[in-house]
């Protein structure tokens, strides 16, 4: 039979694995939302000038277009 604190002890594991899961589920969220704005970045860094401009920003806007915080 299981005692008490057995079946405290197995809940507060569970609770625990399930916290560690929801952590490393963001921190994935969050280095994949990372490395997406550096790759627009890095792409956007290619373009000229004058296709910026085309584009209706400059190259100052970048990081700001990158991020999604660009506004006109």
């Amino acid at each position: 039979m299981t005692t008490l604190a057995q079946s405290q002890t197995r809940s507060v594991g569970r609770i625990l694995a399930a916290r560690i899961q929801g952590l490393r589920t963001r921190y994935t969220v969050q280095m994949t939302a990372l490395r997406e704005r550096r790759r627009i970045a890095r792409e956007l860094e290619t373009y000229s000038d004058e296709e910026l401009a085309e584009l209706g920003f400059s190259r100052l806007d970048i990081p700001a277009v990158a991020s999604g915080n660009y506004r006109r």
